[in-house]
């Protein structure tokens, strides 16, 4: 299998699942989600709105993935656990948002948070 010249990682085959096969990854990959547009949100190229929305999709999009994968929700493992306490910040922040309980600047703290913790430098 050949290998993406920018990222390395190798080329999906069409049709290829990209759901990752553990629950950590499901969690890991959601996280991600957030944090891949949170620079761009944080510069204020992003609006709070999309950004709240990318944080609850997330995190929606895990839960029918773990679902999907016979999941009960049940942290795995102590990774998972934190992943866990992770998406429920997400959540709780984003929803929070979108329901007019906290504003741009709460969730611009979250996720300076988000990128310090899981942005690889």
């Amino acid at each position: 299998m050949k290998a993406n010249s920018v990222t390395g990682k190798p080329h999906e085959a069409a049709g290829a699942s990209s759901v990752p096969a553990t629950q950590a990854g499901r969690m890991r990959a959601a996280v991600e989600k957030t944090v891949a547009i949170a620079p761009g949100f944080l510069r204020g190229d992003v609006d709070a709105n999309r950004m709240a929305n990318t944080m609850v999709h997330a995190v929606r999009n895990y839960v029918e993935q773990e679902q999907a994968a016979g999941g009960d929700g049940a942290p795995e493992n102590a990774e998972a656990q934190a992943l866990q306490n992770t998406l429920a910040e997400l959540m709780a922040c984003g929803s929070g948002f979108l329901a007019g309980r906290c504003d741009a600047a709460c969730v611009a703290r979250t996720m300076t948070q988000m990128v310090h913790e899981f942005t690889t430098h």
